[in-house]
Protein backbone atom coordinates (compact mmCIF):
# COMPACT_ATOMS: atom_id res chain seq x y z
CA UNK A 1 0.00 0.00 0.00
CA UNK A 2 1.30 3.39 -0.74
CA UNK A 3 1.54 6.14 2.33
CA UNK A 4 -1.45 8.84 1.81
CA UNK A 5 -0.98 12.64 0.97
CA UNK A 6 0.81 14.03 2.82
CA UNK A 7 -2.37 16.79 3.00
CA UNK A 8 -5.16 14.00 2.96
CA UNK A 9 -7.68 13.40 5.60
CA UNK A 10 -6.82 13.40 9.23
CA UNK A 11 -8.90 10.25 10.00
CA UNK A 12 -9.01 8.27 6.51
CA UNK A 13 -5.75 10.00 4.25
CA UNK A 14 -8.05 10.88 1.37
CA UNK A 15 -7.71 13.70 -1.23
CA UNK A 16 -9.92 16.24 -0.30
CA UNK A 17 -11.00 16.74 -4.04
CA UNK A 18 -12.33 13.03 -3.81
CA UNK A 19 -13.20 13.02 -0.05
CA UNK A 20 -17.54 13.51 -0.01
CA UNK A 21 -18.14 11.88 3.27
CA UNK A 22 -16.30 8.73 4.47
CA UNK A 23 -16.71 6.12 7.21
CA UNK A 24 -13.68 4.88 9.40
CA UNK A 25 -14.16 3.15 12.92
CA UNK A 26 -12.31 6.05 14.49
CA UNK A 27 -14.05 8.50 13.30
CA UNK A 28 -17.27 7.69 12.33
CA UNK A 29 -18.95 9.11 9.48
CA UNK A 30 -17.18 12.12 8.66
CA UNK A 31 -16.45 15.25 6.46
CA UNK A 32 -12.53 16.24 4.82
CA UNK A 33 -10.67 17.34 8.03
CA UNK A 34 -7.54 18.44 7.46
CA UNK A 35 -4.63 16.79 9.05
CA UNK A 36 -2.05 17.49 12.16
CA UNK A 37 1.39 19.09 11.17
CA UNK A 38 2.64 15.90 12.83
CA UNK A 39 0.97 13.76 10.55
CA UNK A 40 1.27 15.71 7.15
CA UNK A 41 5.16 15.33 8.30
CA UNK A 42 5.42 11.76 9.24
CA UNK A 43 2.87 11.42 5.72
CA UNK A 44 6.28 12.89 4.35
CA UNK A 45 8.64 10.57 5.70
CA UNK A 46 6.56 7.36 4.65
CA UNK A 47 6.28 8.06 1.47
CA UNK A 48 9.77 9.33 0.50
CA UNK A 49 10.96 6.00 2.62
CA UNK A 50 8.69 3.85 0.09
CA UNK A 51 10.72 6.16 -2.96
CA UNK A 52 13.60 5.17 -1.28
CA UNK A 53 13.25 1.40 -1.62
CA UNK A 54 11.80 1.95 -5.18
CA UNK A 55 15.02 3.48 -6.31
CA UNK A 56 17.10 0.86 -4.37
CA UNK A 57 15.81 -1.91 -5.70
CA UNK A 58 18.03 -4.18 -8.34
CA UNK A 59 17.60 -7.85 -8.89
CA UNK A 60 20.84 -10.13 -7.31
CA UNK A 61 22.55 -10.64 -11.19
CA UNK A 62 22.09 -7.20 -12.64
CA UNK A 63 24.75 -4.38 -12.58
CA UNK A 64 21.48 -2.37 -12.97
CA UNK A 65 18.24 -0.77 -11.26
CA UNK A 66 15.98 -2.90 -12.60
CA UNK A 67 12.94 -0.19 -12.28
CA UNK A 68 14.79 2.44 -14.30
CA UNK A 69 17.69 0.67 -16.02
CA UNK A 70 20.32 2.74 -14.79
CA UNK A 71 23.40 1.70 -12.68
CA UNK A 72 22.79 4.83 -10.86
CA UNK A 73 21.63 3.46 -7.78
CA UNK A 74 22.46 1.77 -4.64
CA UNK A 75 21.94 -2.27 -4.77
CA UNK A 76 19.98 -3.72 -1.60
CA UNK A 77 21.76 -7.10 -1.92
CA UNK A 78 25.47 -5.28 -1.71
CA UNK A 79 27.27 -5.36 1.58
CA UNK A 80 28.69 -2.45 3.70
CA UNK A 81 32.09 -2.88 2.75
CA UNK A 82 30.82 -3.74 -1.42
CA UNK A 83 29.27 -0.34 -1.72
Amino acid sequence: MTAPNPMGCHWCGIDQRTHGRQWTPDAGWHTWTQPTQEQIKNRMRARRSARTERIRHSGPDTKFCVLCLSGEHQRIDATSDEE
